[in-house]
Protein backbone atom coordinates (compact mmCIF):
# COMPACT_ATOMS: atom_id res chain seq x y z
CA UNK A 1 0.00 0.00 0.00
CA UNK A 2 2.86 2.37 0.85
CA UNK A 3 4.39 1.74 -2.58
CA UNK A 4 1.13 2.63 -4.32
CA UNK A 5 0.78 5.87 -2.32
CA UNK A 6 4.43 6.74 -2.92
CA UNK A 7 4.15 5.98 -6.66
CA UNK A 8 0.96 8.04 -6.95
CA UNK A 9 2.53 10.96 -5.04
CA UNK A 10 5.64 10.91 -7.22
CA UNK A 11 3.56 10.72 -10.41
CA UNK A 12 1.39 13.64 -9.23
CA UNK A 13 4.42 15.80 -8.42
CA UNK A 14 6.08 15.06 -11.75
CA UNK A 15 2.84 15.90 -13.57
CA UNK A 16 2.70 19.27 -11.80
CA UNK A 17 6.35 20.01 -12.61
CA UNK A 18 5.93 19.17 -16.33
CA UNK A 19 2.70 21.16 -16.59
CA UNK A 20 4.38 24.20 -15.05
CA UNK A 21 7.34 23.85 -17.41
CA UNK A 22 5.03 23.65 -20.43
CA UNK A 23 2.96 26.63 -19.24
CA UNK A 24 6.18 28.63 -19.00
CA UNK A 25 6.41 28.44 -22.81
CA UNK A 26 2.80 29.25 -23.66
CA UNK A 27 1.82 32.62 -25.12
CA UNK A 28 -1.24 31.69 -27.17
CA UNK A 29 -4.18 29.51 -26.13
CA UNK A 30 -3.91 26.76 -28.74
CA UNK A 31 -7.65 26.05 -28.91
CA UNK A 32 -7.29 24.57 -32.40
CA UNK A 33 -4.51 22.12 -31.43
CA UNK A 34 -2.28 23.37 -34.23
CA UNK A 35 1.26 21.99 -34.26
CA UNK A 36 3.59 23.97 -32.06
CA UNK A 37 7.26 24.83 -31.94
CA UNK A 38 9.19 26.78 -29.28
CA UNK A 39 12.45 28.59 -30.05
CA UNK A 40 14.42 30.38 -27.33
CA UNK A 41 15.96 33.81 -27.94
CA UNK A 42 18.62 34.77 -28.84
CA UNK A 43 18.67 32.75 -32.05
CA UNK A 44 22.06 32.17 -33.68
CA UNK A 45 20.72 32.67 -37.24
CA UNK A 46 19.20 36.08 -36.31
CA UNK A 47 22.01 38.08 -34.64
CA UNK A 48 20.01 41.31 -35.15
CA UNK A 49 17.31 39.97 -32.83
CA UNK A 50 19.49 40.35 -29.74
CA UNK A 51 16.75 39.83 -27.14
CA UNK A 52 15.99 37.40 -24.31
CA UNK A 53 12.85 35.32 -24.26
CA UNK A 54 11.26 32.84 -26.63
CA UNK A 55 8.94 32.46 -29.56
CA UNK A 56 5.96 30.17 -29.91
CA UNK A 57 4.94 29.10 -33.42
CA UNK A 58 1.49 27.62 -34.13
CA UNK A 59 1.11 26.16 -37.61
CA UNK A 60 -2.23 25.58 -39.34
CA UNK A 61 -2.69 21.86 -40.14
CA UNK A 62 -2.01 22.31 -43.87
CA UNK A 63 0.45 25.20 -43.73
CA UNK A 64 2.93 23.22 -45.91
CA UNK A 65 0.34 22.28 -48.56
CA UNK A 66 0.69 24.66 -51.54
CA UNK A 67 -2.81 23.74 -52.76
CA UNK A 68 -4.51 24.38 -49.41
CA UNK A 69 -6.18 27.61 -48.28
CA UNK A 70 -4.12 27.18 -45.09
CA UNK A 71 -0.77 27.36 -46.93
CA UNK A 72 1.75 29.51 -45.02
CA UNK A 73 -0.91 30.38 -42.41
CA UNK A 74 0.43 30.50 -38.87
CA UNK A 75 0.57 32.44 -35.63
CA UNK A 76 4.03 33.46 -34.51
CA UNK A 77 4.30 35.01 -31.04
CA UNK A 78 7.23 36.40 -29.11
CA UNK A 79 7.75 36.80 -25.37
CA UNK A 80 10.64 39.25 -24.97
CA UNK A 81 12.18 40.79 -21.86
CA UNK A 82 11.61 44.53 -22.17
CA UNK A 83 10.43 47.42 -20.00
CA UNK A 84 8.66 49.12 -22.88
CA UNK A 85 6.79 48.41 -26.11
CA UNK A 86 8.68 48.32 -29.39
CA UNK A 87 8.24 50.93 -32.10
CA UNK A 88 6.73 50.03 -35.46
CA UNK A 89 10.17 50.50 -37.00
CA UNK A 90 11.84 48.12 -34.51
CA UNK A 91 9.16 45.42 -34.95
CA UNK A 92 9.56 45.63 -38.74
CA UNK A 93 13.36 45.44 -38.41
CA UNK A 94 13.23 42.41 -36.11
CA UNK A 95 10.63 40.65 -38.27
CA UNK A 96 12.56 41.26 -41.49
CA UNK A 97 15.83 40.15 -39.86
CA UNK A 98 14.13 36.99 -38.63
CA UNK A 99 13.05 36.05 -42.17
CA UNK A 100 16.44 37.08 -43.62
CA UNK A 101 18.05 34.40 -41.48
CA UNK A 102 15.20 31.89 -41.73
CA UNK A 103 15.20 31.69 -45.55
CA UNK A 104 18.96 31.82 -46.05
CA UNK A 105 19.66 28.07 -46.03
CA UNK A 106 17.62 26.60 -48.88
CA UNK A 107 18.14 24.29 -51.82
CA UNK A 108 16.52 26.44 -54.53
CA UNK A 109 18.78 29.44 -54.91
CA UNK A 110 21.99 30.97 -53.63
CA UNK A 111 20.89 34.49 -54.49
CA UNK A 112 17.40 35.86 -53.92
CA UNK A 113 15.86 39.15 -52.83
CA UNK A 114 15.77 40.05 -49.15
CA UNK A 115 12.34 40.25 -47.48
CA UNK A 116 10.41 43.50 -47.78
CA UNK A 117 8.21 44.27 -44.78
CA UNK A 118 5.64 47.06 -44.60
CA UNK A 119 3.61 47.83 -41.48
CA UNK A 120 1.02 50.51 -40.78
CA UNK A 121 -0.17 51.37 -37.31
CA UNK A 122 -3.88 50.67 -36.84
CA UNK A 123 -4.02 51.41 -33.09
CA UNK A 124 -1.69 51.90 -30.10
CA UNK A 125 -0.91 48.19 -29.94
CA UNK A 126 -1.82 46.94 -33.43
CA UNK A 127 -0.08 46.97 -36.79
CA UNK A 128 -1.06 45.50 -40.13
CA UNK A 129 0.90 45.03 -43.30
CA UNK A 130 2.57 42.50 -45.52
CA UNK A 131 5.86 40.91 -46.35
CA UNK A 132 7.24 39.78 -49.69
CA UNK A 133 9.97 37.18 -49.30
CA UNK A 134 11.67 34.21 -50.88
CA UNK A 135 9.96 31.01 -49.70
CA UNK A 136 12.97 28.81 -48.97
CA UNK A 137 10.79 26.13 -47.35
CA UNK A 138 8.08 25.02 -49.75
CA UNK A 139 8.11 26.63 -53.21
CA UNK A 140 11.45 28.29 -53.96
CA UNK A 141 9.44 31.27 -55.21
CA UNK A 142 8.66 34.80 -54.09
CA UNK A 143 5.62 34.90 -51.79
CA UNK A 144 3.62 37.74 -50.26
CA UNK A 145 1.86 37.25 -46.94
CA UNK A 146 -0.49 39.52 -45.04
CA UNK A 147 0.36 40.15 -41.41
CA UNK A 148 -1.55 41.41 -38.40
CA UNK A 149 0.48 42.33 -35.33
CA UNK A 150 -0.59 42.84 -31.72
CA UNK A 151 1.72 43.99 -28.95
CA UNK A 152 1.16 43.78 -25.19
CA UNK A 153 3.33 45.06 -22.35
CA UNK A 154 3.42 43.41 -18.93
CA UNK A 155 4.96 45.94 -16.54
CA UNK A 156 4.93 43.43 -13.64
CA UNK A 157 7.39 41.10 -15.34
CA UNK A 158 8.96 43.52 -17.87
CA UNK A 159 7.87 41.44 -20.83
CA UNK A 160 6.55 42.40 -24.23
CA UNK A 161 4.33 39.95 -26.09
CA UNK A 162 4.14 40.35 -29.86
CA UNK A 163 1.69 38.25 -31.86
CA UNK A 164 2.03 37.94 -35.65
CA UNK A 165 -0.90 36.39 -37.54
CA UNK A 166 0.34 35.46 -41.01
CA UNK A 167 -1.33 34.23 -44.22
CA UNK A 168 -1.04 34.84 -47.97
CA UNK A 169 -4.85 34.90 -48.13
CA UNK A 170 -6.78 38.19 -48.28
CA UNK A 171 -8.09 39.48 -44.94
CA UNK A 172 -11.68 38.54 -45.83
CA UNK A 173 -10.75 34.86 -46.31
CA UNK A 174 -12.03 32.32 -43.74
CA UNK A 175 -8.49 31.40 -42.61
CA UNK A 176 -8.34 34.75 -40.78
CA UNK A 177 -11.23 33.69 -38.58
CA UNK A 178 -9.14 30.69 -37.49
CA UNK A 179 -6.06 32.87 -36.96
CA UNK A 180 -8.07 35.29 -34.77
CA UNK A 181 -9.48 32.47 -32.65
CA UNK A 182 -5.96 31.80 -31.37
CA UNK A 183 -5.61 34.47 -28.69
CA UNK A 184 -3.14 35.56 -26.05
CA UNK A 185 -3.59 33.47 -22.90
CA UNK A 186 -5.60 35.35 -20.29
CA UNK A 187 -2.96 35.17 -17.54
CA UNK A 188 -0.06 36.33 -19.72
CA UNK A 189 0.89 39.08 -17.25
CA UNK A 190 1.96 37.38 -14.04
Amino acid sequence: MKKIVLTFTLFFQLTIIFCQENEKFVIIKNTKNWSKEIIKFPIDWVPELAVKGFEELLFSPKWKDKKSDEFWSLVMSWNIKSKSRFSKKKIAYYFKSYFDGLMEPNHWAKEFPKPKVTFKRSSKRKLSGNMTFFDGFHTGKILTVNIEVEQYLCKKSNNVFIIFRISPKAKNHSIWKNLHQLKLRTNFCK
